[in-house]
């Protein structure tokens, strides 16, 4: 039933609400989802004059990424010439439906985190003076060992007939078409072709690795 009251009805379904992931589940099982919403800004800074070219994928700029405590990641130019996309990874936990982020301190904040970084590693191609020239607050969905969660919702109720798909911890969207078409199979078929094809083991990717283990997969890594 959605909000306005209207009803649909079927064999199957696919859950994959994003960040409202946890609180669907939980209103209609009583189960928890260890999926947790957090907010995020993304940031595009003005490149300094003279290297608006070099900072391009016709130029071979690459995407990159640092991993740590707090890591950080970036595209070359590609939406807004002139402009480079450069962000934080991750930030602080949120309600999706509570959120007001676009011009709290929080935002404020983490653009400064970034612009610290990026004055120590690309200080003389892109440009901090007055923050980013576009800020875009978003949230990411993130399970505590950061992989996905691809599975059946399971139990007497549900089994295989109602499937989830959630907590891709902010690198899902680039695996879209691949997690959809694998998702979909698993609906219609009670199993993935795909998956297997790929040499993709789903146990990696169930609800129940948290179970007894609150870091899921995080303790093989």
């Amino acid at each position: 039933e959605t909000s306005s009251g209207e009803e649909f009805h079927g064999g199957k379904c696919i859950i994959t609400v994003g960040a409202w992931a946890s609180k669907l589940v939980k209103s209609v099982t009583g189960a928890d989802l260890p999926v947790q919403p957090v907010h995020t800004l993304v940031c595009y800074w003005r490149v300094k004059p003279g290297h608006e070219e070099e900072l391009t994928t016709e130029a071979g700029f690459p995407t990159f990424a640092t991993y740590g405590d707090p890591g950080f990641y970036g595209t070359p130019s590609m939406e807004y010439p002139g402009l480079i996309k450069i962000c934080r990874n991750g930030g602080p936990p949120c309600d999706p439906d509570g959120r007001d982020w676009a011009t709290g301190s929080g935002a404020g904040g983490i653009a400064e985190i970034v612009a610290r970084w990026i004055d120590e590693f690309m200080p003389g191609h892109v440009d901090t003076a007055g923050g980013p020239v576009l800020r875009q607050p978003c949230m990411c969905c993130m399970t505590p060992d950061e992989d996905f969660v691809i599975d059946f919702l399971g139990g007497e109720q549900f089994g295989k007939d109602v499937v989830v798909g959630a907590g891709f911890s902010g690198h899902g969207f680039k695996m879209g078409p691949a997690v959809g078409k694998i998702l979909a199979e698993l609906a219609l078929d009670g199993q993935s072709g795909t998956a297997a094809e790929a040499g993709l083991e789903l146990e990696h990717y169930r609800i129940g690795r948290f179970e007894g283990n609150p870091m899921g997969n995080a303790t093989s890594h």
